[in-house]
């Protein structure tokens, strides 16, 4: 007679499989991010921010409300300075990691069979095309509020009065406010989940509260942030749809998968409604389905800020791709599952559904890491050579050395942080000095730029310049690279900073022109400086 199997033993597998993926996916994040440094937005909280300071803490960075990402990053630099990276980036794996494991809390809770969910889980947790939201530590702003909002969701999502569980996602509710707009998005989810499956009362409780924060927060300070934009309905329309076109192509990450898995959602979500409603199932599958329709609505509240000032192709950012795949992947696992109760021979087809994106997906991670630790090292070398760098001492303090990625940096900031030993050591080559000291060498001035001898910068240009030229850039950003030294990131001037740019020193042979083509700027040279 055949033994009997242990059921507990087959339920507990997928769960062992989906830890292990977890870690292992730890060890890889930690060992292939080891190269990046700190980068762009998170100069704003590191140079420009306090905890003690109720307007920075409060201050929206690019629109978002970020309150505790602020000060986390305080709390990490007080410990451990500039010395080193892997604390931040830590944080940021971590909350990634757990946002996958809600998202398999949410799939099992939907009935999905485990081997299911555990593949479609799985693939988020290794979903290497939105690696900016995983390694880059000031991201955590999104997927802190990811992982707040699935809180949030799931504690929610159940029947009865309000109890316990409800204050507690109420809570988390309004910490995902706090982390970024995102949670925005996550709100309207419960709220939609919440009075699908328990009425209105139990809605309210879950909406009204964290509406009513961000409105004070939005009138507060908020809307000091909020760049209004003049979105048309067909810039929406193509924001969104090339939006889901990326998130399905990344995630199967071969030529047809995508359009298959779309195909599948479609026909799978039919199939599961008419079964749930058959077996009176629907409220607990309720969750997957409203991550969907928040997934389309994360890219229409996004595109009304974003569409008319970066166009629809903004829409394929990798940090878009990473919160519309997972809020989408419960749905499809949801789907997955009802075409596998049509037939046992889907079940492994569905898990290669998932799992066939999976190589693709780690691989473009690595690319994006190996491109990323150029900058961040060149950014890092430019940050520990101006302490060494006597020029940086006859320079105005407010000089920003690097105004492509990292704006908020200042000389006088770097240089406060050297005199108390919060910079990391490294030796810094001759040609890391010569790039130090061309950043130096240009400087914003206060007042209009020159008017005269004028001209549309349609094309790049070599100029000689000499200390005390002031050059006018209007109406684009100009970029601003020497002719000799190997810059991988040139000094960009946005006309929005002001429209003067000072010559501090001389800088040596210049290359100037448009840091976009497509938009030249109107720059003003002295008279003789492209024929000296």
């Amino acid at each position: 007679m055949r033994p009997r199997r242990d059921s507990r033993i087959v339920d507990r597998a997928p769960i062992a499989v989906f830890a292990a993926v977890e870690a292992g996916a730890l060890a890889l994040y930690m060992v292939l991010g080891r190269w990046l440094w700190f980068y762009n937005d998170e100069w704003d909280f590191l140079a420009t921010r306090r905890a003690g300071d109720l307007g920075d803490l409060f201050r929206p960075h690019n629109e978002h409300w970020q309150t505790l990402p602020v000060l986390l990053y305080r709390a990490l630099y007080g410990i451990f300075g500039l010395h080193t990276y892997f604390p931040y980036q830590l944080c940021a794996v971590l909350s990634h990691l757990t946002a996958a494991a809600l998202l398999f809390v949410v799939m099992l809770r939907a009935r999905v069979r485990p081997w299911i969910a555990t593949s479609a889980a799985s693939l988020f947790v290794l979903f290497g095309s939105g690696g900016a939201n995983i390694t880059r530590a000031f991201q955590i702003g999104f997927t802190g509020s990811l992982v707040f909002g699935l809180a949030h969701l799931i504690l929610a999502d159940h029947d009865g009065p309000l109890d316990r569980r409800d204050r507690l996602g109420l809570l988390a509710g309004l910490l995902g406010l706090m982390t970024s707009g995102v949670a925005v998005a996550m709100v309207i989810v419960v709220g939609l989940v919440v009075v699908a499956r328990r009425g209105w009362r139990a809605a309210l409780f879950h909406v009204v509260p964290p509406a009513a924060c961000y409105g004070v927060w939005f009138a507060a300070s908020g809307h000091a942030g909020y760049t209004r934009g003049s979105p048309t309905a067909r810039g929406v329309e193509e924001f969104v749809s090339k939006g889901l076109r990326n998130t399905y192509g990344l995630l199967g990450n071969v030529a047809w998968v995508g359009s298959l898995l779309a195909v599948v959602l479609v026909a799978g979500l039919i199939l599961a409604v008419v079964q749930a409603r058959r077996s009176g199932q629907l409220p607990a599958r309720l969750a997957p389905l409203g991550l969907l329709v928040g997934s389309l609505l994360l890219l229409v509240i996004t595109a009304t800020g974003r569409a008319s000032s970066f166009g629809s192709t903004y829409a394929l950012q990798p940090r878009y791709a990473y919160l519309v795949a997972a809020m989408t992947l419960p749905a499809l696992a949801v789907a997955a599952d009802a075409l596998t109760s049509r037939g046992r021979w889907f079940l492994p087809v569905a898990m290669a559904l998932f799992l066939v994106g999976i190589p693709g997906n780690v691989r473009a991670f690595v690319r994006i890491e190996r491109e990323a630790q150029r900058l961040d090292q060149e950014t890092r070398r430019l940050v520990i050579s101006i302490p060494m760098d006597p020029r940086a001492r006859e320079v105005p303090r407010t000089l920003r050395p690097e105004t492509a990625f990292s704006q908020h940096l200042t000389v006088g900031w770097i240089l406060d942080q050297a005199a108390h030993h919060e910079l990391p050591g490294g030796h810094i080559s001759k040609a890391a000095f010569a790039v130090t000291d061309f950043r130096l060498s240009f400087d914003r001035a206060p007042g209009a730029g020159p008017s005269g001898a004028c001209g549309r910068l349609l094309h790049s240009m070599a100029v000689r310049l000499k200390p005390g030229d002031v050059i006018g850039v209007f109406d684009n950003p100009l970029m601003v690279r020497s002719a000799k030294i190997g810059m991988l990131v040139p000094l960009v001037f946005r006309p929005t900073d002001g429209s003067s740019v000072v010559v501090l020193s001389d800088p040596g042979p210049v290359i100037i022109g448009p840091r976009n083509g497509n938009a030249p700027p109107r720059v003003c040279l002295p008279a003789d400086a492209s024929g000296r």
